[in-house]
């Protein structure tokens, strides 16, 4: 029986075609990981397959980066006789967040957890700032840390010294120790600091990815859904979440007041949760009106400009974050969005959103 090799051919051509980005792609994220300016964005390069090519693509290039990064780490261990221990853990936390990422952007089709693209992103991120607190805290034994953040204490002081610091700023710089600085960073990192950390890295890299993919796909279409690009424009938090984040406020305040440091915590990051939650609402909000027809694209330009500057603003950006939470607390109660078409609005009197 002859053998049809028509279909064979063109099954190596795709794979071909998928390995030659997927490739690339492990590459610059390999040299991102190790390269200091560059080694917050090392998943961005994750987020661009992702959204340009597909899941195939992606987590190929997930399976390239966790072996490529394995290699060279035993070459590290062989050459410089690095610490096993510190190489494991780093190999451990890369593969992780490789495959976390990949999962909040592309995930393999029949994955058993049906959320929409914002929800994986914002569950990829719990699970990544897990993975933060277990590096922080492994760093944090380290005996050469606290010398470290006294060493940069020290420069901080100094430099403000140099700089002219008043009185009362100087008094300050002086009370300030390697204790102080060490319990000030842990409280910080335990309430909240990793968890918008891990959202952060995540969010940028996502977006940096969604937008070099729609640069360099051009007319083309792109490897995820609509749905997927837009998740954010789309997103509607449960409404039942404005009580979690009321009664999460209020027991803060009481266990803070009662020193149970423990269920503070696991308090904090429960708001911190549902504070990112309503953001993701809000800038859905804000992406949905900048994508009505009405609005041109000079406005869209200047809007988005705009948004930017005050973002980078020290201290207004605080004020805006601020205010785009409050606007997707708002929408419990005004339907800013048009109800979906088979499904009630999200308003808690209207009942689920079905997000």
């Amino acid at each position: 029986m002859p053998i049809d090799l028509t279909l064979h051919t063109e099954a190596v051509k795709i794979k071909r075609e998928e390995l030659i980005p997927a490739l690339i792609g492990a590459g610059v994220c390999l040299f991102f990981s190790r390269t200091n300016l560059l080694s917050l964005f090392f998943l961005m390069p994750l987020g661009f397959l992702a959204f340009r090519y597909g899941h195939r693509v992606a987590w190929s290039a997930v399976s390239l980066v966790i072996a490529g990064n394995m290699l060279l780490a035993l070459g590290t261990a062989l050459t410089r006789g690095s610490a096993a221990a510190g190489l494991f853990w780093s190999v451990v936390y890369f593969a992780a967040m490789s495959s976390v990422f990949a999962w909040a952007t592309a995930p393999p089709p029949g994955f058993p957890l049906k959320v929409c693209a914002t929800m994986r992103l914002i569950i990829g991120s719990s699970v990544a700032s897990l993975l933060l607190l277990v590096m922080f805290f492994r760093t944090m034994a380290s005996p050469n840390f606290l010398e470290h953040i006294g060493a940069a204490t020290a420069a901080i002081a100094s430099r403000q010294e140099a700089a002219g610091a008043d009185v009362v700023q100087s008094a300050l710089l002086s009370e300030v120790t390697p204790e102080a600085t060490l319990n000030f960073i842990r409280s910080t990192v335990l309430r909240g600091g990793a968890l918008l950390s891990s959202v952060v890295l995540f969010f940028l890299c996502r977006q940096i990815g969604l937008i070099l993919a729609r640069i360099t796909a051009r007319n083309k279409p792109l490897g995820v859904s609509s749905l997927e690009v837009n998740s954010l424009a789309l997103f509607r938090a449960h409404p039942m979440l404005i009580w979690v984040l009321s009664g999460s406020l209020l027991l803060v305040v009481l266990t803070s007041m009662a020193n149970i440091e423990p269920l503070e915590i696991l308090l904090w990051n429960i708001l911190i949760l549902c504070g990112i939650m309503y953001l993701a609402q809000g800038i859905g909000i804000l992406q949905y009106f900048l994508a009505r027809p009405t609005m041109t694209p000079f406005m869209k330009l200047f809007f988005c400009i705009s948004f930017c500057v005050l973002l980078l603003s020290p201290g207004i950006n605080v004020v805006l974050f601020g205010g785009v939470v409050l606007l997707g607390i708002a929408e419990n109660w005004v339907p800013f969005r048009a109800p979906k078409p088979n499904g009630p609005p999200s308003t808690p009197e209207a009942g689920d959103s079905g997000n």
